[in-house]
């Protein structure tokens, strides 16, 4: 069986399902013997970086030389240097790969021309059209695609001697919005001032050759006499200063694809231009807003699932030994249609597509509701151990094949004693980079267990005996702190419906709050061990003695069991303090907290109740009797003296109290007999003395 490895990355967290579907049914209908593994990304539809890294890092998952093939899709790739690093790898590898859209070196390329259907769209708009004066939205400068389609423009004005000047060419992104705004930059580059962008309140400014220089890019506050207030004075001035705005006009803007096109043609209309009337428009792509929008838009038509099938082609022909060309190009094919002035050829049916937007909407209706159901399950998991299964039902109800979750070893250990709160801020816990050994898997679905829950790699977990199968893979991650990945089994549904990324990003954010709340958890402990622990012996403090002690106090009686409370007080602290300083002081009130946690026993509670008083309270054990445990604290102090080398000897007055389990006396009722104990004990060694 052969493997083959697809690197993605969704456009705004859309999946491209063409890709894997057009290269499976070409692997199908030659009954080759393939699976095809897809790391799926969505790093470019978040604002911050640390997220998008965390998204990119799912490329550092797969050891490339565990592959047969590879394919890359990474036109929408965020950051260069994600780009260039997966190509190192891939070159280095040895692997055959081939890049979907766009071309690099050492790799095979599978794509449409996009200079020539570019540049024969130019040409058509020249020819044809009678265009002259074009302007150019470009899409992302460091795009391929939209670089080639730049390219083949520019080339193509210069053939037929028009000139284009750097104000006629304006880059931006490829959304419907960078279309709206696109279309205002170019008019403000040639000369027109701050269109006001907004929904209410006048459209836009006038040219500055009649208002002069203007900033608030209002009709209202930049015409002469703003204040009027009469609806048909300032429809004439709006329709005057239109007039002067289609001077501005080139004869037609030529978009780097559909988006920017309609996105053009929408804001025309909101500020009264008429497309292809005042000037021409074209698209690129084909998508269904362009076919449907009014005016229809003249494009570029290529089948996304020929591309993926192509590149399975190749790959079959180089599995075979044969030496395929190093590139492909599919078919495209240029629409001509109105909103260039073409007219339309073929009459659409309208009423196929609303009733397909009709049912899509409904399907969409029941796919949210299905997403509120599961993300309210997913905030009702109180830790990782109940999330992980609730992420499989979803998984279960797309009708996925297999699953499988892992996650760092950190994640599974705080259902567990949990790392320590340092741990929890550690930089080092989580990888920024990579899926390494502490990686332990933590749920399974239709995949054997053999026992050994870490994680070693995919293969061979995630085998079949046959091909024909997609395995999805996305990351977990916080930020850019990689914490896991998941993987399903022939998720087409998730795939076709575009819930794929959908359920990662809740998954992600269940996580990400489970994580909070533990680490919160963890500093309420924190700051609670902090009140009730003595800073200077860090044994418990009175505070400690009424939350710690009283609970064991309280367990005891309703065992019917005795306490022994022993209370201790350090002889001669003021003698200490001021024939050695206090200094010496702190350090014989630490050695005397030593003692009484040490000789009253490993299951003792011992408090510092005062100055230089302390408390030990313990299970009564008959068989121990009281003595020998103050003789302990005593020997402890002697030997704790001796290892500190301390100049002074370290003593005690020590009394007692053994509690009634059946008896209603409270527990500082017994401390206060246990040092009542203590200081007759006190009098009768002075007496003594």
């Amino acid at each position: 069986m052969k493997k083959v490895a697809l690197f993605m990355d969704g456009w705004k967290r859309y999946f491209t399902y063409a890709w894997p579907l057009g290269f499976m049914q070409k692997i199908k209908e030659a009954r080759a013997d393939v699976n095809l593994y897809i790391f799926n990304s969505n790093g470019n539809w978040n604002r911050d970086d640390g997220y998008s890294y965390g998204e990119y890092n799912i490329y550092n998952l797969p050891e490339l030389t565990d592959f047969d093939g590879i394919i890359i899709s990474v036109n929408n790739i965020k950051y260069p240097e994600v780009t260039a690093e997966l190509l190192d790898r891939i070159r280095k590898s040895g692997v055959p790969a081939i890049s979907l859209e766009t071309a690099f070196d050492g790799l095979h390329f599978v794509g449409i021309d996009n200079y020539d259907a570019m540049y024969d769209m130019t040409r058509h708009m020249i020819e044809k059209h009678g265009a002259k004066k074009v302007w150019y939205l470009a899409g992302p400068k460091d795009n391929y695609e939209a670089q080639e389609r730049c390219r083949a423009f520019r080339d193509c004005m210069d053939e037929y001697g028009l000139t284009v000047d750097d104000e006629d060419v304006l880059f931006g992104d490829f959304g419907f919005n960078d279309g709206v705004t696109g279309f205002e930059e170019l008019l403000r580059a040639h000369g027109h001032t701050c269109i006001k962008h907004e929904k209410d309140g006048p459209d836009y400014g006038g040219p500055a050759e009649v208002y002069g220089e203007i900033t608030s890019g209002s009709f209202a506050d930049s015409a002469p006499n703003a204040e009027a207030s009469n609806n048909e004075e300032m429809d004439d001035r709006r329709l005057e200063e239109r007039e002067i705005v289609k001077k501005i006009l080139p004869d037609a803007i030529i978009c780097a694809n559909d988006n920017l096109a309609v996105g053009v043609c929408n804001r025309a209309e909101a500020l009264g231009l008429s497309v292809p009337k005042d000037f021409k428009v074209t698209g690129f792509d084909n998508f269904d807003k362009a076919a449907y929008y009014t005016p229809r838009i003249t494009t570029v038509s290529r089948i996304r699932e020929k591309i993926g099938a192509a590149a399975a082609e190749i790959m079959l022909n180089i599995w075979a030994g044969n030496n395929p060309d190093t590139s492909s190009y599919i078919d495209y094919n240029c629409i001509f249609t109105e909103s260039c002035g073409c007219g339309t050829d073929a009459m659409l049916n309208g009423r196929q597509y609303l009733k397909n937007y009709i049912m899509g909407v409904v399907e969409r209706e029941e796919i949210d509701e299905s997403t509120l159901d599961f993300t309210h399950l997913l905030s009702k998991c109180g830790d990782y151990s109940g999330l992980y299964p609730c992420v499989q039902t979803a998984y279960s109800q797309a009708e996925c094949k297999k699953c499988v979750m892992v996650v760092d070893r950190s994640l599974v250990e705080m259902g567990e004693a949990g790392p320590t709160l340092s741990a929890a801020y550690d930089e080092d816990v989580f990888a920024v980079k990579g899926y390494p050994q502490r990686m332990q898997i933590v749920y399974r679905q239709g995949i054997a267990d053999d026992g050994d829950d870490t994680y070693h790699s995919m293969f061979p977990l995630l085998d079949d005996e046959a091909g024909g199968n997609i395995f999805l893979f996305a990351p977990f991650h916080f930020g850019e702190k990689a914490v896991g990945f998941c993987c399903v089994e022939n998720g087409y549904y998730l795939m076709d419906k575009q819930l794929w990324s959908t359920v990662m990003s809740e998954v992600n954010v269940a996580m990400i709050n489970l994580f909070n709340k533990w680490r919160l958890e963890q500093i309420n402990q924190e700051l609670t061990a902090i009140s009730i622990k003595d800073p200077l012996t860090q044994i418990y403090n009175r505070e400690g003695m009424r939350q710690i002690a009283a609970r064991a106090f309280d367990k005891a009686a309703g065992q019917g069991r005795a306490l022994l409370i022993m209370f201790a007080d350090m002889d001669k602290l003021k003698y200490i303090n001021d024939t050695y300083g206090h200094e010496y002081g702190d350090k014989a009130i630490r050695s005397a907290a030593r003692a009484v946690a040490g000789g009253g026993g490993i299951s003792s509670i011992p408090v510092r109740y005062g100055g230089d008083e302390f408390v030990s309270i313990s299970i009564y054990d008959e068989a121990e009797p009281p003595e020998e445990r103050k003789t302990a604290i005593l020997e402890k102090a002697r030997e704790i003296a001796s290892q500190e080398k301390l100049p002074f000897a370290l003593e005690f007055s020590i009394g007692y109290v053994i509690t009634d389990p059946d008896g209603d006396k409270t527990l500082e009722e017994y401390v206060r007999e246990a040092d009542h104990s203590m200081y007759q004990e006190k009098i009768q060694r002075r007496v003594s003395r």
